[in-house]
């Protein structure tokens, strides 16, 4: 059970130059950086949380080092407001 997986409903829409994660009927607002909105698109719970650490040190490999730590703060970010879930 280590893949992190969208809840429906939750939308991740640019808004005045800001990446929001909401729910419509929920009043939670999470601000996310360029590297959280990939993290949050990744979420598709086909991927386990060590391939999109992997994915995400492919496409950065200047960054590999703080990769995965950013990982986990962003998906319990992700599940503790809610809008993700492990299956």
């Amino acid at each position: 059970m280590d893949k992190p997986k969208q809840k429906s409903d939750y939308r991740l829409e640019m808004i005045n130059d800001e990446l929001l994660l909401f729910h419509p009927t929920q009043t939670t607002i999470l601000y996310c950086n360029q590297t959280a909105s990939l993290i949050w698109q990744l979420c598709d719970g086909q991927r386990t949380t060590q391939e999109i650490n992997q994915l995400l040190r492919t496409a950065f490999p200047e960054s590999a080092d703080t990769i995965e730590a950013d990982v986990a703060t962003t998906l319990k970010q992700f599940e503790q407001h809610g809008a993700i879930e492990f299956v």
